[in-house]
């Protein structure tokens, strides 16, 4: 029979769906599919689903890559067929239409598309993979060998065996509990100081006891499913502070954690800079409170609040002041109780937000890990993308009979803010590579906001940088807002991920919108 080019058309998903995010495309070029195929996986308003292959055939071409927003029926995939009842999409002429333009969402150029492949498994196999310090350590001292475990999961950076798989491990077998993890102190290393970065001297950071899981939210949701809520988010679980428990006790532990880490005292700081989005109270600062509690009431102190890039903002800040000389040894903190803000019946936020605080030490000193310049931008025009209307000087207080109550808790518009995550996530990554002569094999490691599995996971395909890079924790923390790279950058270090001249690229994407990105080197 003779073959002709169909053109398959992005998919409509109803009147008022206008638009699709590419997740995933599983086919490249020059692919022969069967009719039926997974091909691709789409998003829409938070509903992810399968594109499957409409007819046998070979791929021909394929307009968009992973993250990429394409409106519904614009050009999708080429397909040379012989399916006489796919005639009705044949192909106008033999040449490729122009690929539609994808959204931006910071203004940096698109890098060069890109087919990906299909992302790896979220557990790799046991046996042949490695295993962090940290786990290894855990491992030894509950009296086992390493090298004799198969049954057990290997959920940390690039596959290999982190402490928390240790921890859950031994639980499982009703082995004693594993020791309290100690950070690891950071040694200087010699490194050129130019006229832009500063110290990182320690990193610390500290979750609630508190496990909140799946199972216990979807109380409230009996027509979801965990495998659901994985498969949308792919947090497993998240943890909730006491009622007892403040974001400054977080913070606090965190805070001596990075000092522990640096060998330093908590005399030797001179300025606190606190990233929250949800304070203790709202005067006076957070920063104070935690100065006073730690013991340096001398010490420059305030509170910033770019939401989930607020850690980065704050970075960027606390780089500034030493560069400038306001301040020579500067914590900068953020700690997030956002179970006190989520509202545990709305099923488009109740599973994605969990407690945690994260620190770093900055110095003047030469040595150490460098932090270069954060670039930080935003659009505004997203303002209600994300937003907890109520608590500020219009809408201060809840109405008597709880008229307003809902203006209280975190609000999303998913699809809003996941079109803007991905685009948004990549831009930060590609334009701090661009900034920093930097390749995408150059890059050790992603430390990411932790907003979404999905989003990350299509993140990576759209910068052509493994998914076995990225620092991924919202398996077990959930999304914390601010404290999320500061958490995942505290948890990878404790665990012994990173080695001396890693290049590790930040990245977050958060209410306002906020968009921050920037280059360490351990």
């Amino acid at each position: 029979m003779e073959s002709f080019l169909i053109e398959v058309p992005v998919p409509s998903m109803g009147a008022t769906v206008h638009e699709l995010t590419i997740i995933d495309i599983l086919v490249q070029p020059g692919a022969r599919i069967a009719k039926g195929q997974k091909i691709a996986e789409l998003e829409s308003d938070k509903s992810v689903f399968e594109f499957e292959a409409p007819c046998e055939g070979v791929i021909a071409a394929v307009h968009g890559r992973a993250g990429d927003i394409l409106p519904s029926g614009a050009p999708f995939l080429r397909i040379e067929t012989t399916d006489a009842s796919l005639r009705h999409l044949e192909a106008k002429s033999g040449s490729v239409p122009a690929q539609p333009k994808p959204a931006s969402a910071s203004g940096a150029s698109p890098a060069p598309s890109a087919v990906a492949a299909p992302a790896p498994a979220a557990v790799a196999p046991v046996v042949g993979v490695q295993w962090t310090p940290r786990a290894a350590k855990l491992a030894q001292e509950a009296g086992l060998d390493p090298a004799k475990i198969t049954d057990i999961a290997a959920s940390g950076p690039g596959g290999r065996v982190s402490g928390d798989d240790v921890a859950r491990y031994l639980e499982r077998r009703g082995a004693a509990a594993a020791p309290a993890s100690v950070a690891t102190p950071v040694s200087a290393k010699p490194a050129a100081v130019d006229d832009e970065t500063v110290c990182i001297a320690g990193v610390g950071y500290n979750v609630p006891k508190n496990v909140m899981s799946n199972r216990e939210i979807l109380k409230e949701f009996p027509d979801r499913t965990e495998a659901e809520i994985v498969k949308l988010t792919g947090i497993k679980e998240r943890r909730h502070a006491d009622a007892d428990e403040s974001a400054t006790d977080l913070a606090v532990v965190a805070v001596q954690h990075a000092l522990t880490q640096a060998g330093m005292k908590v005399e030797e700081i001179d300025g606190v800079i606190m990233a929250t989005l949800i304070p203790d109270q709202p005067v006076p600062s957070m920063a104070s409170k935690l100065a006073k509690r730690l013991g340096m009431p001398r010490a420059l102190a305030f509170d910033l609040n770019a939401a989930c890039s607020g850690w980065l903002y704050a970075l960027e800040v606390g780089r500034a002041f030493i560069r400038s000389g306001t301040a020579k040894k500067i914590v900068v903190v953020t700690a997030e109780l956002l179970s006190r803000i989520t509202n545990p019946k709305d099923k488009e936020t109740a599973f994605l937000f969990g407690d945690g605080a994260g620190a770093a030490v900055l110095t003047d000193a030469p040595g150490g890990h460098r932090l270069h310049r954060m670039a930080l931008s935003g659009d505004a025009n997203l303002f209600e993308a994300i937003q907890r209307p109520g608590g500020g000087a219009l809408n201060p207080v809840p109405h008597p009979e709880g008229h307003n109550i809902d203006d209280f808790y975190l609000q999303m518009d998913g699809g809003a803010v996941f079109r803007a995550a991905v685009v948004g996530f990549a831009d930060q990554i590609e334009s701090t590579l661009k900034r920093q002569n930097l390749r995408p094999e150059d890059v050790a490691w992603i430390v990411p906001h932790q907003a979404n599995e999905r989003i990350l996971r299509a993140v990576s395909k759209r910068v052509g940088i493994p998914y076995e890079k990225f620092i991924v924790t919202i398996s077990q923390y959930g999304n914390t807002s601010a404290a999320s790279v500061s958490m995942a950058l505290g948890w990878a270090a404790e665990e012994g991920v990173f080695r001396a001249g890693d290049k590790i690229v930040f990245c977050s994407v958060g209410a306002g919108i906020t968009f921050a990105g920037g280059l360490m080197v351990w």
